[in-house]
């Protein structure tokens, strides 16, 4: 249609029919009255040229009527083709022509011709739009570069397009667009216009699906870049997101258009080429794992993928590459490997529960501590188990710690396999969520056992003689107090009995201190052997004992067990191969219901001291005890 009207500006095909040429009609017409003249002669050779005179004139008056019926037929063709392009075109055509008032000046462009299109277009009323105005016909708002443009083309002589938004006047509807090609003619305009509204609407609808797109990108974690495989700009970047910028520390502008050598280091440029060669060869998306990428942040470690994308050809027209930094995800990936693995090797048994507290996992030492296996474990309630409830009537201040986000930490006694006691030091926490509810209760039970029995051995060791084995001074007194107490509330007879042993410097000097050590482990023996069974002998210090004699029930009775034991120390006992006689002297006190402790024993004492003054190897009775109700005769038993 362009084409059509172009050549129509210029005057061909559709020019106007021109009359035959004045020339050409003279010498016709001179040439029939010359010949006419001639044939009117006496003479025949005069006749006969006027003849070919007026057979000239007529054969070209042939000729000429000949292209008068080809201009015509021409003429009537191209009004043809130009009417049949003028309805069957989809574009709005309108014929312009300059209107004049009567004294010749300009008011403007005329519509003569107007196909069914333009009517469609800028006519809504129904009415003609041939005789009408241009300003009455296009629609208000046009802007007043298209009436320069037009007037443009008149000037010129050259086509002029003009595209622009026409907005309604209430603005209540979106604009219209409305693109249009002045072509100028030799006596007029042609205006070809065609409503270019549902492109510029695709086109908008376009840049806002590429900014969506670009936006989601930009928004993605992971660094996401394309590269153009085409011939015109092959390798060059077309995408080039915010990830990949903050990582490479390279702004899209420095990136997208240019290659990789021209941005990247030589190392990444051939790796990256290397590989869109090999999805290129296989046409797949492939993933290549652990990439070493060191950037201005240091060495990433990078999880890449890369996919050929096609266009609408069916060809690969670009390489979309999608790299995730998995850096600290792999540090944290072994972190967790590394706490796994203490957890399995670690001696302390390790149980970790739900909010419920179910089982969820537990670690080797637990299951051996415990006889089970795995199966038998996870998934079991922990009390069920065995394990100590979370309640505050089996773990005193457990719900508050663990309420608090404190661990809880206590002795508990464990039943472990084959029902064994364990003793265990129980340590408790939680993990919880983002809503600070409990997701996982964490026990840790360390086996103390082997601790608590070396602490009862030092605890037992403190309150002993760590050469006969007796309780010491310290055992003595709580024993004693307690005998005193259950004296004031039964009344019962109560003694306390001293014993030091005679001449055991001069066998200690004599023969050694560790013979001296053996004859003290030996007297120890013998005094427990000759004692009751609620008797209880204990070693102050050196080679003076105690024995502290409950309901011994008379002083007669006090005397009788001092008879035995000074019988039992007189036996004579080997000692690296020699004979040795231990003797004693024995002091002995009966308790008064309001003495002290300190009184009795200070009374003990000094009876064992009478005995040794009154020549040693016997007992005494305190003087103290002589009463109505409890006589006391100060005896000696002489061994």
């Amino acid at each position: 249609m362009s084409s059509l009207l172009s050549s129509m500006s210029m005057g061909t095909p559709t020019s106007p029919l021109h009359p035959a040429h004045p020339a050409s009609a003279l010498v016709s017409l001179a040439c029939l009255a010359a010949g006419l003249a001639l044939t009117s002669s006496h003479h025949l050779p005069i006749q006969f040229a006027g003849l070919c005179l007026a057979g000239a004139s007529g054969w070209m008056s042939w000729r000429a009527h000949g292209r008068m019926r080809r201009a015509l037929a021409q003429a009537a063709h191209s009004e043809a083709t130009w009417q049949a392009c003028l309805t069957g075109s989809q574009d709005a055509v309108m014929v312009l022509q300059h209107r004049r008032d009567l004294m010749g000046r300009f008011m403007g462009y005329q519509v003569t011709q107007a196909n069914h299109q333009a009517h469609r277009l800028l006519r809504t009323d129904g009415r003609p739009l041939a005789g009408q105005l241009l300003d009455d016909v296009l629609p208000e708002g046009q802007h007043r570069s298209f009436h320069q443009r037009v007037q443009q083309a008149w000037d010129s002589g050259q086509s002029q397009v003009d595209e622009q938004a026409v907005h309604a006047p209430n603005g209540d509807t979106p604009p219209r667009w409305l693109h249009h090609q002045i072509i100028p003619l030799p006596d007029g305009i042609v205006l070809v216009s065609r409503d270019t509204t549902e492109v510029h609407e695709s086109l908008e609808a376009l840049r806002e699906q590429e900014t969506f797109y670009r936006t989601a990108v930009d928004c993605l974690p992971m660094a996401v870049y394309a590269r153009s495989v085409r011939e015109h700009n092959s390798g060059q970047y077309i995408v080039w997101n915010r990830q990949a910028a903050e990582i490479m520390r390279l702004p899209p502008e420095q990136v997208l258009g240019r290659r990789a050598e021209d941005v990247m280091p030589a190392e990444l440029a051939q790796r990256g080429n290397q590989q869109d060669e090999e999805v290129m060869v296989l046409q797949r998306t492939l993933r290549f794992n652990n990439l070493v990428y060191r950037t201005p942040a240091g060495e990433r470690l990078v999880d890449l993928i890369k996919a050929p994308v096609h266009g609408v050809d069916g060809r690969i027209d670009h390489i979309l590459s999608i790299a995730l930094d998995v850096t600290e995800s792999r540090q944290a990936a072994e972190q967790l490997k590394l706490a796994s693995r203490v957890i399995e090797e670690t001696a302390d048994a390790v149980v970790v529960t739900d909010a419920v507290d179910r089982v969820v996992m537990v670690n080797p030492a637990f299951l051996k501590m415990m006889g089970l296996g795995v199966e038998q474990a996870v998934g079991q309630s922990a009390e069920l188990l065995g394990l100590a409830p979370l309640r505050e009537t089996h773990l005193p201040g457990v719900d508050e710690a663990l309420r608090n986000g404190r661990r809880w930490s206590g002795e508990c006694l464990q039943t472990g396999a084959e029902s064994r006691q364990v003793e265990t030091w129980l340590s408790v926490s939680t993990l919880r969520n983002e809503t600070r509810r409990v997701t996982q209760h964490i026990r840790v039970l360390s086996d103390i056992s082997v601790l608590k029995a070396q602490q009862r051995e030092l605890a037992e060791q403190a309150r002993r003689d760590s050469l006969t084995g007796l309780p010491n001074r310290r055992v003595f007194n709580e024993r004693l107090r307690q005998a005193m107490a259950r004296a004031r509330r039964q009344p019962q007879t109560l003694a306390v009995m001293y014993v030091d042993l005679d001449g055991f410097k001069a066998i200690n000097d004599q023969m050694g201190h560790a013979a001296g050590d053996r004859l003290l482990i030996e007297v120890a023996a013998r005094l427990e052997a000759a004692v009751r069974n609620t008797d209880f002998v204990c070693r102050l210090s050196g080679d003076e004992f105690t024995i502290i004699l409950e309901g011994a029930g008379h002083p007669i009775e006090v005397r009788r067990i001092a008879q035995r034991i000074l019988e039992r120390l007189s036996q004579p006992c080997q000692i690296n191969g020699e004979t040795v006689r231990a003797a004693a002297s024995l002091g002995a006190a009966l308790f008064e219901p309001n003495e002290s402790l300190e009184s009795l024993c200070q009374r003990a004492d000094a009876a064992m001291y009478a005995a040794k003054h009154a020549g040693k190897g016997c007992f005494m009775l305190s003087e103290g005890e002589l009463t109505p109700h409890r006589p006391a005769l100060a005896q000696q038993l002489s061994a």
